[in-house]
């Protein structure tokens, strides 16, 4: 997306939370993609020791889970209107997260949009980069053509190992568009890697 362009913040009040988080020892999660945020917000209420933090190109959506963090008194997540492709290189340090989240993002279909496609390897070494010594990425999909592409290039790529998926927010609360996927009959395809 085009969303950096116009993007003059220095994310301040994102590399104090994570600092903050890391002078407590405390675990950093991550959701990129967030959509409407029902598995995000399942698992700030559960993990309440853990700092979260979402990052959703969607004005929306980020206002919607503000409003959920005004309500319940959540103090354990921080949600920005960001692209991950251009805040994690600039703003991220090394070793940042305990765990990303990465569900059901945009296959761009046509051959025009193949550049907007979120797995690209400057992007999963980033990923590689923010993340802790053993840290896991999460991956779901519904689009099986998406599903192998991410795999093999993950496989290429050399430096994770495919692990066992661990989410519990995702495994016991379906998004609306998981739902959606399910009731029109697609597979859901999960991919588990640690660095």
């Amino acid at each position: 997306m085009d969303l950096h362009f116009r993007d003059v913040s220095d994310y301040s009040d994102l590399k104090e939370y994570i600092s903050s988080a890391k002078n407590s020892n405390k675990k950093i999660y991550i959701e990129i993609g967030f959509g409407s945020g029902i598995v995000l917000k399942k698992r700030v209420l559960r993990e309440d020791d853990v700092q979260h933090i979402g990052f959703e190109i969607k004005g929306k959506f980020v206002k919607r889970l503000e409003n959920f963090k005004t309500k319940w008194l959540v103090k354990n997540l921080m949600v920005k209107t960001a692209d991950a492709k251009y805040i994690i290189p600039r703003f991220i340090e090394d070793n940042t997260f305990d765990k990303i989240f990465i569900y059901y993002p945009d296959p761009w279909w046509k051959k025009k949009h193949k550049k907007y496609i979120l797995f690209d390897y400057y992007f999963m070494a980033d990923l590689y980069r923010a993340l802790k010594p053993n840290g896991i990425l999460n991956i779901k999909t519904d689009v099986e053509e998406y599903y192998e592409l991410i795999k093999e290039k993950f496989i290429n790529f050399k430096h994770f190992t495919e692990c066992e998926f661990d989410d519990f927010a995702a495994d016991e609360h379906k998004s609306s568009f998981e739902i959606k996927a399910i009731e029109q009959g697609r597979s859901l395809h999960k991919l588990a890697l640690k660095k």
